[in-house]
């Protein structure tokens, strides 16, 4: 069955993460390897991320984590080193994150899970304002926890 043009490339850059992914349980090196085409994928392509080119970037030290959730479960969880922003306290948050942050930071933005649309909602006000790499984590932090991805605080998991 041959494959469609449309989806063979976004289905050879898959493979090839997988790959790296795989290899680079291997080799610390490798590891590198897969952080630099996570950035290059992240970097160009849509504004959403899987789990794993977001454990990449995490890797990389060098990304904004920004929790889109109200501040009262960011208290209680959040991924290791993300800020607060949350949706419903926007704009007395943002002044005090835009001290902080240029314009020029990557930000990768999460909430709670796929079907939570508060990233997306931060991730559109933060590109309004001028950010320019703004991205967004589409598993959260539920799928983050799931893979024991390093966290501060602690969540219950079913």
């Amino acid at each position: 069955m041959p494959l469609n043009i449309m989806t063979a490339k976004p289905l050879r850059r898959k493979l090839f993460a997988a790959v790296i992914i795989l290899l680079s349980s291997i080799s610390p090196s490798l590891s590198q390897l897969h952080a630099a085409e996570s950035v290059a994928v992240a970097q160009g392509g849509t504004g959403e991320l899987d789990l794993s080119a977001t454990k990449a970037l995490f890797d990389t030290h060098s990304i904004c984590f920004v929790d889109a959730r109200s501040e009262y479960v960011y208290y209680k969880s959040h991924l290791k080193g993300a800020i607060s922003l949350s949706k419903s306290r926007f704009d007395e948050q943002f002044p005090d994150f835009r001290q902080k942050k240029s314009l020029d930071t990557f930000i990768v933005v999460y909430c709670s899970e796929a079907s939570c649309g508060k990233a997306r909602s931060v991730a559109k006000k933060l590109i309004q304002i001028g950010y320019k790499n703004v991205k967004v984590y589409t598993g959260g932090l539920i799928e983050w926890a799931h893979a024991g991805f390093p966290m501060e605080g602690s969540i219950c998991l079913k």
